[in-house]
């Protein structure tokens, strides 16, 4: 059962949404969470007050494997992670950082089930400037996300009142 030591950021009936960091929680049993939505960092330069976000990929997949365990620690058997992720990243050298970290959640326990491809429809930040700059070396960056969605064990849920509490239309 949890325990009221973090900060709530949504309440409706018997769900709860929190906003904290999966690494130093320590007031949720394991065996708890239907579902985990998240954006992890992308190593990538941002400004968090807690966390580098521009370590040494090697270290940004090993901080991953611990979150990671850490989630699957956290859900249930039926549970899930919608994991949004860059498919690929260039900023101190190209990475292919969904395919890395899909392997790294497998290796933790995790099953996966579908990517989800989140087109940002943002292209403008997105171009190939080697191409311009440096035709002899360009580079591509994806202007897509993607939303890995994984399971702990089973993927047909099995817990709850098993009765859908949503309409034709919402569905």
């Amino acid at each position: 059962m949890y325990q009221n030591q973090m900060t709530l950021y949504f309440k409706a009936d018997s769900i709860r949404i929190y906003n904290d960091d999966i690494l130093k929680i320590d007031s949720i049993e394991n065996n708890y969470i239907d579902l985990i939505v998240t954006s992890p960092p992308y190593n990538v330069g941002v400004k968090y007050e807690t966390y580098d976000d521009k370590i040494p990929y090697d270290k940004y997949l090993e901080f991953t494997e611990k979150w990671l365990t850490k989630c699957y620690n956290l859900n249930k058997d039926d549970g899930r992670l919608c994991l949004n992720v860059p498919l690929d990243k260039n900023e101190g050298g190209q990475q292919s950082v969904c395919a890395d970290i899909t392997t790294i959640a497998k290796k933790t326990g995790w099953k996966y089930h579908a990517t989800i491809i989140w087109d940002e429809q943002n292209i403008s930040r997105r171009t190939a400037w080697g191409s311009w700059m440096s035709a002899s070396a360009p580079f591509v960056i994806a202007p897509v996300e993607v939303i890995l969605v994984l399971y702990k064990k089973k993927w047909k849920k099995t817990n709850g009142s098993r009765k859908s509490n949503i309409s034709k239309d919402e569905l």
